[in-house]
Formats: structure tokens, sequence, C-alpha cells
């Protein structure tokens, strides 16, 4: 378990294990592409998320559920390996854990297809369970994605003080979710998500319309950095100029580091600052984890 002193990081979210393939190009629908080498390794966003956080010194909880499966066995041992707490993750014998089958081109652009598994039956109890017990307090923060049942992320809310930064990784896109008190998370997409969720054509109008549903919005460029809105201001950040490997769990990265910081006590607009450039370092290596930063890591990026 983690020592650090300032607030904790409780993740609600996916364990994933990954299949990776790198392909010269993307295939189009209909067509067959060879791919040139595979492998695998660890994933699923909250998991992702999670470790990014752990990686940065923040004491990190994780709610989850994998399966009986060797795959779950290993993903436990991996999460605890990178200080992740993993008390709260439930093993459902009777399935078998998530998996994501991630194709990367040349580019290091990719396209990915998720196999639910247990990660779907992660239930709005087990997620109450865990919030009883882990009771986040002010200065916490709880991070959730779109890859859990809506169920759950309505159970979290339900229990969220007024206090406690809520993030949304609103990917994949589903209907936002809100506190009953009316009081909506921190929202975190990238360009599609945000159109999509807005039905905007401008990303920036965008930006300002999702910060109104909940605490602000932030918005991922990718290589052009982030727009974070926030008290009708929307604010644009740039992104440090980085060889691009492949792009498979930048946003994780970027979700985790940003969770990090705010639970420093950070503001909002640094905080996304250092998590742009985390996300810049995530692509740097093949995988969802394949490059994590570390403090000194985000300094040097900071600072150039």
């Amino acid at each position: 378990m983690n020592t650090f002193t300032q607030g904790r990081i409780v993740v609600i979210g996916s364990v994933n294990i990954d299949r990776i393939l790198r392909c010269p190009v993307l295939p189009t629908p209909g067509e067959t592409v060879l791919a040139a080498s595979a492998g695998g390794g660890f994933g699923g966003k909250g998991a992702n998320q999670a470790v990014a956080a752990a990686t940065t010194g923040a004491a990190t909880y994780l709610v989850a559920k994998v399966g009986g499966d060797t795959g779950g066995l290993k993903a436990l041992a991996d999460l605890r390996s990178a200080s992740v707490d993993v008390d709260a993750v439930i093993t459902e014998g009777s399935t078998q854990t998530g998996e994501a089958i991630v194709v990367v081109d040349s580019d290091g652009e990719k396209s990915i297809v998720v196999v639910g598994g247990a990660n779907a039956l992660l239930s709005a109890q087990d997620v109450a369970d865990a919030m009883t017990v882990l009771r986040p307090q002010a200065g916490d923060v709880v991070l959730t994605s779109g890859e859990v049942p809506q169920p759950c992320l309505l159970a979290a809310a339900e229990v969220l003080p007024a206090e406690v930064w809520w993030i949304h990784n609103a990917a994949p896109t589903t209907a936002l979710p809100a506190r009953p008190r009316g009081l909506g998370p921190l929202l975190v997409v990238n360009a599609v998500e945000a159109q999509r969720l807005t039905g905007a054509d401008e990303v920036t109008w965008a930006a300002r319309s999702l910060a109104a549903q909940g605490r602000g919005a932030v918005v991922t460029l990718g290589g052009d950095g982030a727009l974070v809105a926030e008290g009708g201001r929307v604010e644009h950040l740039t992104a440090p100029s980085v060889t691009v490997v492949d792009t498979t769990g930048a946003g994780d990265v970027f979700c985790g580091v940003l969770a990090a910081e705010l639970s420093h006590g950070t503001p909002l607009s640094a905080a996304a600052a250092t998590a742009t450039a985390a996300g810049a370092f995530a692509v740097t290596a093949l995988g969802a984890r394949g490059a994590l930063p570390r403090r000194r890591d985000l300094d040097r990026l900071l600072n150039r």
C-alpha cells in the first residue's frame, strides 16, 4: 500500500489483458492487413489510470473486477507491483478477465476492440460496498470512465461529498453521469468524443458546452495539447514535441496524472499542463504502459 500523505486516488474502472498487433496501416472495412508483429501486455482504462497515478507517488486504490483465469491473477500481481492497492478488486471465478485487441499502425495511431469480460459484471453494489470502505473525503479524487456499467457510476456519484474531485473520462462515449445533487464531474474527453457528446463542429465550443454540465472539462488534442474549460474560460495548453511510437493508453496516463496533480491541491489548469506532458511521454513506447512518466520525466518535459 502507498503511504502518500496528501489526497488519495480512487479509480473505478476496468482491467484488461491486451493483445497488441503492429501493422503497416489500420485496416479499413472489408480489408485484410498483415501484422508485422504481435505482443501482449496489461491494460484496461481503470488499471492504466491507476498505475499512472501510482507511478507519480499518489496513494491509489482500484475498484474493479477480474476473472478467475490466469490473466486475472497476472493482472493483479502487476498492479500490486506498481503500488496500486487492489483490496477492492473482486475476482469473479465464473468468467474471464476483460480483453482488448489493439492494432497500431506505423504512425502510432491505433484502433481498439474491447471484450468486457469481468468488467461488465462490476455492479452498483460492488461499487457501493467499496466506497463504504474507502470513504472518499476532502482532498481525495475519484476517477471513473465509460468502460464500467452506468449503474456503477451512479452508485459512486450518490456517495461522493461535494469536496471530492470527481473526474469522469467519458470514453467510450455514453450518457454523462451526474451527482444526485446536480453536481456533475470534471469531464475528460478527446476532441472526437467532445464533438460526439455535444454535436458541436468546433472543439472549443464543445469544451465550453461540456464544462457547463459539470465542474469543468478538459479536451485532449493529441500532439496539439489540450483545452481546459472552466468558469466560462477556455485555455489552450501546448504539448511537448516527442517522437510518437504508439498512442495507446496516452489518454489513460493523462487522466491518472491529472488526478494525482489535483490530489496535491494543484489548480486545474496547472494540473492539466502536467497531465499533457504525461500524455506526450506515454506515446514514446509501445503499449498502454510502455512509457509511464515519473516526476523527474514530467519536470524535464515541462522545463524543455
